[in-house]
């Protein structure tokens, strides 16, 4: 049984390690891919670790230290030596102050570079945490901010820090996230793998320590790679130097090739192989057991055991020793039969759950178990019967001789004989009441707090008072489990003033307290004082109520435990929470109280607004010869305000998209501007070996071999194919980086004149990807049919912003007429469908009509088109866009351009694409914008702007 154990142990090792080795070799490689410089700290705030790029950009290096301490004690002066010392103690502070509260961090500093030039860096860092909860250190990863213009020595700090923020947010962000997640990752994987390694390491070594045997673990040709001698005195081996010499020179010779015999069987069958031999030790001859197992590796566990009488002592003495350890553990170890009886219990059992072991030891486990979990643990038993194999921990209630409970959490195994067949159970359960005590607490927090929402989010979405008033109740009701819960008002606007019961729930075998008036004013005064006075009442037994009207008055009701809670208004309305409790004592909780209050808190915001509500609408009455102003004030406030918002969105991602092609403009114009001299210098080189192989022929074997290798015919043919696909790659990425600066014109502020092809053109390219094919939808097919124009005086931007706007609701309205796997109205049908009424559209002006309506059999529409045409007329120039889609109805049309109309499904659409889009080209540019359509006609939008208009500086 031992053998067999620690064969397990050692090849869970053996593997463990070289997963970790493994592990540590790819995150090494994901940490020295990611685009930053990275650093690793202990939980000890020694660092252990930076990453090529790092080592590279400070220009230092890495020796081979002889131990981890030597290799920390090396990185930390690489660190401590690369920062600007007047930076050092700043820097230092902040690290080492967040190891105290294991929070994130950042830190600017001078870090010398490999020039020797000094760079300003910017440092950010979070904690690290093992799978266990426990804390293993710091990640960091750094970014040069020196070449990047902001005011280092200005005295704001703050805007420093900020402006640093938005900068890394925004070039940063996506590739950090995506780098931190895959080494977050690694080193999670990385310290679950350590932890179990550690686990199984420190169980070898225990087991180690009570093993009467002496340990050999051997290579395949026999040489001792670790051993431990047991309790045996000698076996020929001095175990001061026995590792790296053979088993067979440290025996005489016939032990020595039995041994190699049973080593050479093992390998090739991968088997136990077991001898015995006799040693003449001291004055006798002494009988010993070996036995050799197979391990990864080729590598072979030998255990070796003294089979003579003057061994047993040191046995019991083993078994005793190790019986202590089970005795001691603070765990409560345990053996079951197949039939579910305690057959052993560690005596640990009396100081966890109160009972005498011999109280437990021939009784079955299920008495002691919660009934609520006996089926959790039979169902555990009989899948370990039936497999034969460990199972997944278990949780369940173990009950404690005073009558409590007891939450544990349970590890079972299956012990067999020589045949596999099952003996009994043993297991291993430790406590785990306070976390799930903990769990619950936390649970009924969130609970509470989910009310508290609730009923905040019912308070600002309904002015409807007794709607909140019943819900509140409800809740409050269900969620502390009483069995009573009632609302009252104090109406003290009448002539005698009174308490009024509002809403009422309680449990069914109560009677009803509304409308009861039994209680006389006098008794209600004793508990409706202290209301008044915005006391909370609280008792958590009515039979320790001093006043004894009070406490018959609670009774005759049928409480047991009582709580009210005062409802004071800024207006003056005063109500009341009363909670009842009739099956005994029930103490109330201090976070109950708090919650209560909070929801008292909240009503009293929900009456005030009730009122608010009411003074409104009155004024509103007496008001009504104004309510058309303030309709239309509001209105345009609305649009102004949404226009605001617009113009903010579409000015931020204007800017956005300038820098992105700014960013993106500068290295690309570098790539193209090298690859006509990269492709120049190419065409020397290569002409430069035909000179070689024409002057130089034959070749040496040498050179000719590399030719071979290297196929020069073929890279001569490909090289020059690179470099042009290379060259037309860079002119593609120009073109899309001008179309973004084209529609961006964060360049042009106010009127100029511009090329509106150009701006449609940069639109259009934007908007590409969705133009394209996708499962399910056709190609969207796009026929550009420009006029002659000449450049537009208008303001570029918001051209560009109305193109936008009109060229998405169209691929919008395509895209929702051709959905996958579901039929669309023919062009057939739809025509049918159309009301003579309709013909007032002015098709002769439309470019609908003119586009090619392609269906198939079924007459369904197979190829979606827009059209977009441009042409002057007279002094103003005219854009139109139209589709082929489904259409609008009259109704539609007509409301096409209001604000916050619109047709899309909510949290699609805003309704205000089309408002700004007319209020840009209306009002900004004295122009008018019409939308001709008729359901199954499709949509045109007809943009005119005056050509010539006075152009702003």
């Amino acid at each position: 049984m031992f053998s067999k154990k620690v064969q397990s142990y050692v090849k869970q090792i053996i593997v463990e390690e070289e997963e970790i080795q493994e592990d540590e070799k790819v995150f090494c490689q994901q940490a020295d891919i990611a685009p930053l410089m990275i650093w690793m700290s202990g939980y000890n705030a020694l660092y252990c670790y930076f990453n090529s790029n790092w080592l590279k950009f400070t220009g230092t290096h890495l020796t081979k230290a002889a131990s981890a301490s030597a290799l920390e004690e090396e990185i930390g002066n690489i660190w401590t030596g690369s920062v600007h010392p007047e930076d050092r103690q700043r820097c230092e502070d902040i690290y080492l102050r967040a190891f105290a509260t294991y929070d994130s961090f950042q830190r600017q500093y001078r870090l010398r570079s490999a020039n020797g030039e000094y760079r300003w860096i910017l440092d950010t860092a979070a904690p690290r945490f093992a799978a266990d909860g426990s804390f293993v250190g710091y990640i960091g990863y750094c970014i040069d901010l020196t070449g990047v213009p902001i005011g280092i020595g200005q005295p704001s700090l703050t805007n420093y820090s900020r402006r640093l923020r938005k900068i890394t947010d925004r070039e940063r962000a996506t590739e950090l996230a995506k780098a931190l997640e895959q080494l977050q990752t690694e080193i999670s994987k990385r310290q679950a793998v350590e932890a179990q390694l550690r686990q199984k390491t420190s169980e070898f070594a225990a087991i180690l320590q009570v093993l009467p045997d002496s340990y050999f673990r051997l290579d395949a040709a026999g040489s001792i790679l670790d051993y431990k001698q047991g309790l045996m005195e000698s076996l020929y081996i001095p175990p001061e130097d026995c590792q790296g010499k053979s088993l067979r020179e440290c025996l005489p010779t016939a032990v020595g090739d039995r041994f190699q015999q049973a080593i050479t069987k093992v390998l090739e069958t991968q088997y136990e192989v077991s001898l015995e031999y006799t040693l003449p030790l001291l004055e006798k001859n002494n009988n010993f057991e070996a036995r050799l197992l197979p391990l990864p590796d080729r590598q072979i566990i030998v255990l070796i055991r003294d089979t003579s009488n003057n061994i047993q002592a040191a046995l019991i003495e083993s078994d005793a020793k190790f019986r202590s350890i089970v005795e001691n553990a603070n765990n409560v170890i345990f053996a079951l039969t197949l039939e579910g009886i305690f057959s052993y219990v560690s005596p640990n059992w009396t100081q966890i759950f109160g009972h005498e072991v011999a109280e437990v030891e021939g009784k079955s486990f299920i008495p002691f178990i919660h009934p609520d979990d006996v089926h959790i643990c039979v169902d555990y038993f009989q899948r370990i019967l039936t497999t034969g194999e460990k199972q997944k921990a278990i949780e369940y209630r173990v009950q404690h001789k005073n009558g409590s409970w007891r939450w544990h959490t349970s590890n079972s195994s299956a012990i067999k004989d020589a045949n596999g067949n099952i003996l009994y159970f043993v297991g291993i359960c430790h406590d785990t009441t306070d976390r799930k005590q903990a769990e619950i607490a936390l649970r009924e927090s969130a609970q509470r707090e989910a009310l508290l929402n609730r009923l905040s989010n019912q308070i600002r979405a309904s002015l409807d008072l007794n709607h909140i008033v019943e819900t509140a109740v409800q809740e409050i009701h269900n969620l502390f489990q009483i069995d009573r819960c009632v609302f009252f008002w104090y109406r003290q606007d009448a002539d005698v003033a009174y308490w009024e019961k509002v809403y009422e729930v309680k449990n069914s075998f109560l009677p009803c307290l509304l409308n009861d008036q039994e209680a006389t004013n006098g008794e209600i005064e004793l508990i409706a004082a202290k209301t008044l006075n915005g006391e909370i009442i609280r008792i958590n037994d009515t039979e320790t109520v001093s006043d004894s009207i009070a406490q018959q008055f609670l009774q005759d009701f049928g409480f047991t435990a009582f709580m009210s809670l005062p409802v004071h208004t800024q207006s003056g309305e005063i109500g009341a929470f009363s909670c009842g409790y009739c099956s005994g004592f029930r103490p109330w909780l201090n976070n109950e109280v708090e919650l209560l209050q909070a929801v008292t808190v909240q009503l009293a915001i929900a009456i005030d607004q009730a009122k608010l509500y009411t003074q409104s609408r009155i004024t509103a009455q007496t008001a009504q010869d104004k309510a058309q102003q303030l309709e239309a004030a509001l209105l345009e406030l609305q649009q102004t305000q949404a226009q605001l918002i617009q113009t903010e969105k579409m000015s931020s991602l204007g800017q956005l998209v300038a820098g992105i092609a700014h960013e993106i403009n500068n290295p690309v114009n570098f790539i193209y501007g090298n690859i006509s001299h990269a492709s120049e210098y190419t065409k020397d080189l290569l002409h430069l070996v035909e000179l070689y192989q024409q002057s130089y022929y034959p070749p040496t074997p040498e050179i000719d071999r590399q030719i071979n290798t290297i196929d020069l015919d073929f890279l001569r043919q490909d090289l020059p194919k690179i470099l042009e696909s290379m060259k037309m790659g860079a002119e593609r990425i120009r073109q899309i980086v001008l179309s973004l600066r084209n529609f961006s014109r964060l360049d042009e502020d106010g009127t100029k004149a511009v090329d509106i092809h150009q701006g449609m053109d940069s639109t259009l390219l934007l908007l590409q990807n969705r133009l394209k094919a996708k499962p399910g939808h056709p190609e969207i097919q796009v026929i550009r049919d420009y006029g002659n124009l000449p450049p537009v005086v208008c303001h570029a931007g918001q051209m560009n912003q109305v193109f936008m706007n009109l060229l998405t609701n169209a691929i919008d309205v395509l895209e929702e007429s051709y959905p996958a796997g579901r039929r669309t109205t023919s062009w057939k049908q739809a025509t049918r469908s159309v009301s003579k009424s309709c013909a007032y559209v002015n098709s002769h002006l439309s470019l609908v009509n003119k586009t090619e309506q392609r269906t198939n059999d079924q007459g369904q529409m197979t190829f979606p088109q827009i059209r977009i045409r441009s042409l002057i007329q007279e002094d103003h120039v005219i854009i139109r866009i139209a589709d082929n889609g489904p259409g609008m109805t009259e109704e539609v049309r007509k409301r096409i351009f209001d604000p916050f109309f619109t047709t899309k499904p909510v949290g699609k659409g805003t309704g205000m694409g089309l408002s700004i889009s007319y209020q840009i080209i209306v009002q900004k540019h004295g122009g008018k914008i019409q939308c001709i359509s008729a359901p199954g006609e499709g949509a045109e939008f007809v943009v005119m702007i005056p050509l010539k208009q006075e152009p702003s500086t």
